[in-house]
């Protein structure tokens, strides 16, 4: 029989003695398992483990390959007392069996780590002993149900700090200048997380599409770990092949061009809002909400990808290709097209690209 010693904390809390421990994901791997949800013979319904999510563990994965990855919050987990062979000075040892923990939380966390070696990188584990299965279901639920979402937008302004210029980066930054440049069609309109701004659309609503012609987001930490290794000289990207028809902001990240991408939307932007100005900013209308916005950023794409051809992305040609939308101008609202949702935004868009020059 193989034993695994570990150096515990010992912490008391009400429920009990909890041990705190460091240990490799690969034995924590091979001494657990899950105890999913399951409905075995008599309809009687077993475990407290949600089904694992492949594409949650698809993203742990990828957030792994970033070169300053870290889980600093533990893995739960229960051992049943058979299986630990002897405890002392502060240090456990237990058999290394499938069943010797059952994971509480932490399931996702754990299942991006395997067939996924990652050098150096140890787990922190909150260990129980000889705990009910009912105690176990009330943790897991206690932890998942208390949890507060973090804002979207929140998360966006967490990345202004970043020490690297990535692609979010350079979208807020634009997303910033719109909604305090006193010229900018969209002055003080957008959300903003300091609560200065009311606005009519978030930070993140705005910055979303932007993001999405810019590069793909499973490469995020590709990039990042790219602008970590040359933090002297912004790198080439050379190597980063994209399809510029469908990221037609990359060429201009990669250049780390800002201007020219803040410029090119400003055009765009001034001329709808002059075209369609009944509806521009009115709280009425859903041109610049999330549903607006979305259809009006999916036409811009079209309308870049036929103006970068010609080498005409001015105030002027766009002005020109947008003007026949001026027969929906006050028009465009939720009695129309929809109040929310993709369909909405799909209709929207279809109408405005059908009359379009």
């Amino acid at each position: 029989m193989r034993t695994l010693e570990l150096d515990i904390i010992k912490v008391h809390q009400s429920i009990g003695e909890i041990f705190i421990a460091s240990i490799k994901p690969t034995d924590l791997l091979q001494m657990s398992f899950v105890d999913r949800v399951r409905i075995e013979e008599g309809d009687e319904i077993l475990g407290i483990q949600r089904e694992l999510r492949k594409d949650k563990v698809n993203q742990i994965k990828t957030y792994l390959t970033s070169l300053d990855a870290t889980f600093p919050n533990s893995i739960i987990v229960n051992v049943d007392s058979k299986y630990i062979k002897n405890m002392y000075n502060n240090k456990i040892e237990l058999e290394v069996n499938e069943n010797t923990f059952t994971i509480i939380d932490g399931q996702h966390r754990l299942e991006g780590f395997r067939d996924n070696y990652i050098y150096n990188f140890n787990l922190i584990v909150s260990i129980f002993q000889d705990l009910k299965v009912s105690q176990q279901a009330n943790i897991f639920s206690t932890i998942n149900s208390q949890q507060t979402k973090v804002d979207p937008s929140l998360n966006l302004n967490l990345e202004l700090k970043s020490e690297v210029y990535t692609p979010v980066k350079m979208m807020i930054e634009i997303a910033q200048s719109f909604n305090y440049d006193n010229e900018s069609p969209w002055f003080n309109n957008i959300k903003m997380l300091n609560g200065k701004t009311n606005g009519i659309i978030s930070i993140a609503g705005f910055v979303k599409p932007l993001l999405e012609f810019t590069s793909p987001s499973k490469d995020y930490y590709l990039i990042r770990n790219k602008l970590l290794e040359n933090k002297e000289k912004f790198p080439s990207f050379i190597d980063f092949n994209y399809d510029s028809d469908k990221y037609i902001f990359w060429d201009f990240y990669s250049k780390k061009d800002f201007r020219s991408t803040y410029k090119i939307l400003f055009n765009y932007f001034k001329s709808i809002s002059i075209i369609l100005n009944d509806d521009w900013l009115n709280s009425n209308s859903i041109l610049n909400k999330t549903t607006g916005y979305n259809a009006i950023i999916r036409l811009f794409k079209e309308l870049f990808l036929i103006g970068k051809k010609e080498g005409k992305l001015t105030y002027d040609f766009f002005f020109e290709k947008l003007s026949p939308l001026s027969k929906f101008n006050g028009k465009i609202n939720s009695d129309n097209y929809g109040a929310s949702g993709l369909k909405a935004s799909i209709d929207l868009f279809t109408e405005f690209k059908k009359n379009i020059k």
